[in-house]
């Protein structure tokens, strides 16, 4: 019996995969064709991160290409049949987490992935368990408050398409696993941002996609001026919950061992936000720009923050959140996992920094 994967060669599926190999655990991963071998992209951040398995990585890591906007995956009839049949367990963490605006690629990676995964697992030994990687904006525009598990499946106005997707796909979900009588984890983890083992050459993440945004705005700009300076709606007081991916694969890996039964929701998120005051310092520490935080976006952009507003349209909403989350149920299930290191602005220096083979 394996364990499947959707989305393992990503920046979370990469720490997931590492936490199972590690283990001894036997991952068989479903990836998409193209590009770097999923083999080898596994292969080289064990590499890089130092990470020892307890036997060659070719006897615990398998590779089969899927495509999950596809019925089936992509597979035929009896390859896909075969393969749930050797599945003890799925973990779903394939997602598009652009914010941009590509609104039909999100919704189709996101949306009838998961319908396909989980008619896909309808293959799967009635035992076998279903593992749901989501996240915790899907509680949308909330921006104030406690956030619990069980607050958003109301919820009907989102900040971006991605959060309606991910909010869409969990409800997929909970109603596959009720209508099938099967276990489903739902794990929100908040804003993923690289741990104590950073890896330059890792998957893009959420700071360093805006931290290229900055890049290329200041490639393109013509300005005298030792800094440019860019306007953003902003609340002062806002902060954002972000939590290093080494520590949130390691909980859900625990989590996933200790839920078995029923279908249960559990965020994984930092117990400390990070002021966005913080974020933006950190920002303007390892770009020549700054940030003028105003009760609103301009009504006058200049081109430059016409195009900043709209390449990182997805994410400016959330510098006026001030929420925070509800973790009861992760600290009973987990009491005996530390709690992670505090996001400072060092180590955000450090997630935002692009190394120079990037920017070419």
């Amino acid at each position: 019996m394996s364990l499947l994967m959707t989305g393992g060669t990503g920046f979370l599926g990469l720490h997931l995969v590492r936490e199972q190999v590690q283990a001894g655990r036997p991952v068989t991963l479903l990836a998409h064709a193209g590009g770097t071998p999923a083999f080898e992209r596994v292969e080289r951040f064990l590499d890089a991160t130092g990470t020892p398995v307890p036997e060659p990585l070719d006897r615990l890591l398998s590779v089969v290409d899927v495509d999950v906007r596809l019925p089936l995956l992509g597979l035929t009839a009896d390859d896909a049949r075969v393969l749930a049949l050797e599945a003890e367990e799925l973990w779903h963490v394939a997602a598009s987490v652009v914010l941009d605006g590509r609104d039909d690629h999100v919704w189709q990676s996101n949306v009838v992935g998961t319908e396909n995964v989980l008619a896909f697992a309808d293959l799967m030994p009635a035992g076998a368990v279903f593992r749901h990687v989501s996240t915790a904006f899907v509680a949308g525009k909330v921006r104030q408050g406690e956030i619990r598990e069980a607050d958003t499946a109301g919820t009907t106005a989102f900040e971006n398409t991605y959060e309606h997707s991910k909010h869409t796909a969990e409800g997929l979900v909970r109603h596959w696993a009720k209508q099938r009588d099967r276990s489903a984890l739902v794990l929100r983890p908040s804003i993923l941002v690289p741990g104590a083992d950073t890896v330059t050459a890792s998957p893009e993440h959420t700071l360093r996609t805006v931290s290229r945004i900055i890049d290329r705005i200041l490639t393109r700009a013509s300005t005298s001026d030792s800094r440019l300076v860019l306007r953003v709606g902003a609340d002062p007081r806002a902060h954002l919950n972000l939590v290093q991916v080494d520590w949130a694969a390691k909980a859900m890996r625990l989590l996933g061992e200790r839920v078995r039964t029923d279908v249960v929701t559990a965020h994984v998120v930092h117990d400390k936000d990070v002021p966005v005051r913080t974020i933006s310092a950190a920002l303007e520490d390892t770009s020549h720009v700054r940030l003028r935080m105003m009760p609103a976006a301009p009504h006058d952009p200049t081109d430059t923050e016409s195009y900043f507003h709209r390449r990182a349209a997805g994410f400016l909403p959330y510098l006026f959140h001030r929420r925070h989350y509800d973790t009861s149920l992760t600290r009973r299930l987990l009491p005996d996992l530390p709690a992670p290191d505090q996001v400072d602005r060092d180590h955000l220096r450090r997630c935002f920094a692009v190394p120079a083979e990037a920017r070419a």
